[in-house]
């Protein structure tokens, strides 16, 4: 086998697996053909610490010139004669970038990965938690130098709004939970491991009769008035008829109504896979709704074939007229 030039790479055209062009210079520099036709430089070696042959990616062939790869190969190579493991030695300083990186580039891949897709419902009042109290207080710090104490102190600043403070900490924690998890801080670093919340005096509050036949009263007048709220107004009935989340109400589908059988199928909630029984008025109000053709969605959105997003506003439009607090 010729040394690694750019002409035989160029002339290297895919198979029906991948391949390698290995070069006669520098031993374990090769340039790995995938079935896709992209190429990439590599070094295999033998791990002087493992004793097992590994190797490592040095770049793509188009972005990095051949000369340059195998210069790259020649200092990997000389590294494995040093007694050390490039691959080793790359995995360490993925970790120093890691735990170096600050506390909002953190929680963009934090939201991403998480917030988006556990929280469900409950993502938009998280971000709001974030933009409003995290992000101004640790956006610009590292995510490896936040300690308790400073978990402490910024507790200690939301003292006046304990509900506000509590909903903080309990995001912080899951976040410095997954950076461990997800190998961005070492085991056992959570800050918030040993710092107390708040004490909260929990709050229940019922409709009483009267109550509740103002508030039907309030949805059918909301309804009258303004009738572009007809899928907010009753995705808020759907919610009373029911005691569904309001993530679960927004987000259902028609697939997963079933009027017959008198239930409501919920595939994915906070809690798992549920069932929910559907009484009379749950029944007539679905029976009853207008249905779009371009949307799956029980309550469409404005967006086609996308759900309602929000439903505060109507929600306090209707109290309003109830006189309900």
């Amino acid at each position: 086998m010729p040394k690694l030039i750019k002409s035989l790479i160029d002339q290297s055209q895919p198979k029906d697996k991948n391949y390698f062009v290995w070069d006669t210079e520098v031993k374990g520099f090769g340039c790995r053909i995938l079935i896709g036709g992209k190429k990439t430089y590599v070094f295999y070696y033998h791990s002087p610490l493992t004793k097992k042959k590994t190797g490592v990616k040095i770049g793509v062939h188009g972005n990095m010139t051949v000369d340059l790869a195998r210069t790259e190969a020649k200092k990997l190579s000389a590294a494995v004669a040093s007694g050390n493991d490039p691959r080793e030695q790359k995995q360490e300083k993925i970790m120093e970038q890691k735990q170096a990186m600050l506390f909002e580039d953190f929680f963009q891949i934090f939201k991403e990965k998480y917030i988006i897709v556990a929280y469900k419902d409950r993502g938009y009042s998280n971000m709001n938690v974030a933009s409003v109290h995290l992000l101004p207080r640790f956006g610009q710090q590292r995510l490896d130098t936040i300690t308790s104490k400073d978990i402490k102190l910024f507790l200690e600043s939301l003292r006046h709004i304990p509900s506000a403070a509590n909903r903080s900490f309990s995001l912080l924690s899951v976040l410095f939970k997954k950076a461990e998890e997800w190998e961005y801080l070492p085991l056992k670093s959570n800050p918030c491991i040993g710092v107390s919340r708040y004490k909260e005096n929990k709050k229940q509050r019922f409709l009483s009769r009267p109550e509740l036949l103002k508030l039907e009263e309030a949805f059918n007048q909301q309804e009258k008035e303004r009738p572009h709220t007809y899928y907010l107004v009753n995705a808020l009935r759907l919610a009373l008829y029911t005691g569904c989340r309001r993530g679960n109400i927004l987000n259902l589908k028609w697939e997963n109504v079933h009027l017959k059988e008198r239930y409501i199928h919920l595939p994915d909630t906070k809690t798992g896979e549920s069932a929910i029984p559907v009484n009379m008025k749950a029944h007539d109000l679905l029976a009853s709704l207008k249905r779009q053709t371009n949307n799956d969605y029980v309550f469409p959105g404005r967006v086609s074939g996308k759900p309602l997003i929000d439903i505060n506003k109507t929600w306090k439009q209707i109290l309003k007229r109830a006189g309900i607090k």
